[in-house]
């Protein structure tokens, strides 16, 4: 392995680390009540002021890395996400453990686009794939859902203290990590070289210049709608399945969420390797979605769930490649790389926000109508986005080397797509790195 992949590789144990984090105190909810008399106010609080303060945090987080370096935010990051478990571990009441919780989400929302902006600099100085980088992240982070709930599971004689100190100590270790992974500010790249040059821009005559926040914030629109959609079934899927199970529910919805999870993780590696256009990816995610989501409304029974959640994921999965491609592909961000995806991280998690509320509302009408509004909304999306491509050309589909093309020598073979995320009529095209 070389230099290269020793960085990516610190790079993608971050990701897993910050992505186990959402799901690490799952199991622990039970002994909330014990440890700190938390209520369901307080339980409900605990998860929602995480998200919150980590959603809130990334356009910070995103300034920050802007105004001083990528991996010296990164690890001062790391370093507050890794206080707040430490907190945790220490809580004995309620307001402590709030508290905690809201340091350990800061760190993680300050985090994320130093780890981004990181995995784009890391790329075009060793000429490694974007789209293969990205889909290494989605798996990682894939991976980190996944890890969460098991090491709890396994650690759970350790007692939450034991666990969440560990973990304060592997955070700490991952955030000096990070700074070997990401590397530092590059001398001969500046600002200008950076900026998008408007003789090769295409734009066309008498249309307005796209900034690059208004394609963060429709990225982040798209990223927002996928994870509401999941998140909305994060709650439905257990209910709707324990009508059906004619064994054990608890088995029947660990089950559907494994298998779902891993074909994620591998449709995100495999889609990285292969560079389709991004409108083609995000055509493909919004029809898969659509199908499995109308799928699950047919029979409650575990396997024709758990059939139906797989193809939903696999388009889950290719809309979350689709998103994070669009982003780091997008030249006019390059000058404001930490701003674009602290905007973009800020949108998309809303979608976290809003999806277990939706998800509820429509149960509450029937158990099946929920899978059903959910799919509808993912073909209207569809159609949007053909509706809209058909009209400006292109929306995320027009060909050009991806930014890792730059870091190799002229001439070199490559093995990238050519995809970019701004359309024809926009003053500015996606970046070679």
């Amino acid at each position: 392995m070389g230099p290269g992949g020793r960085r990516a590789a610190l790079l993608l144990a971050a990701v897993i680390s910050v992505n186990a984090s959402y799901t690490v105190m799952i199991p622990f909810v039970p002994d909330l009540e014990h440890r700190v008399g938390a209520g369901p106010v307080v339980v409900a609080l605990t998860f929602a002021l995480f998200a919150g303060a980590k959603a809130l945090s990334q356009p910070i987080g995103g300034w920050w890395v802007d105004r001083w370096r990528a991996d010296r935010v990164a690890m001062l990051s790391m370093l507050t996400a890794a206080v707040g478990i430490a907190l945790t571990a220490l809580a004995r009441d309620s307001l402590t453990l709030l508290g905690a919780r809201v340091c350990w989400g800061i760190g993680e929302g300050l985090v994320s686009p130093a780890l981004y902006a990181g995995m784009t600099a890391l790329c075009r100085q060793h000429g490694i794939s974007t789209s293969r980088m990205m889909g290494n992240f989605g798996s990682a982070a894939v991976a980190g859902f996944l890890l969460g709930p098991l090491v709890a599971g396994v650690a759970v004689p350790a007692g939450l203290t034991g666990l969440f100190f560990t973990g304060a100590v592997v955070t700490a270790a991952t955030a000096l990590g990070l700074v070997l992974a990401i590397p530092g500010p590059d001398s001969r790249e500046t600002v200008q070289e950076r900026e998008p040059d408007p003789k090769v821009a295409g734009t066309a005559p008498g249309s307005a210049p796209v900034r690059w926040w208004v394609w963060a914030l429709l990225l982040g629109g798209l990223d927002m709608f996928t994870f509401l959609v999941y998140s909305a079934l994060e709650p439905l899927l257990p209910v709707y399945l324990s009508t059906g199970a004619h064994t054990s529910a608890r088995a029947a919805i660990s089950a559907v969420f494994v298998a779902g999870l891993t074909v994620s993780g591998l449709a995100m590696w495999l889609l990285g390797r292969h560079t389709l256009p991004l409108r083609t990816l995000a055509a493909i995610g919004l029809a898969v979605t659509t199908v499995g989501l109308c799928a699950m409304a047919a029979s409650a029974h575990f396997m024709a769930v758990g059939a139906s959640f797989m193809v939903y994921m696999f388009g889950y999965a290719t809309l979350f490649l689709t998103t994070r491609r669009g982003i780091v592909e997008l030249k006019a961000a390059t000058a404001n790389d930490g701003k674009a995806f602290g905007l973009f991280g800020f949108v998309s998690d809303m979608g976290n926000v809003l999806g277990p509320l939706v998800g509820v509302a429509l149960y509450e009408v029937s158990d099946r109508v929920p899978f059903l509004v959910l799919g509808a909304a993912s073909g209207l999306v569809l159609l949007a986005l053909a509706a809209l491509g058909r009209r400006r050309d292109t929306l995320l589909g027009s060909a050009s080397p991806e930014r890792g093309a730059a870091a190799q020598p002229a001439g070199a073979a490559q093995d990238v797509g050519k995809t970019a995320v701004i359309p024809a009529a926009a003053t500015v095209d996606p970046d070679n790195r």
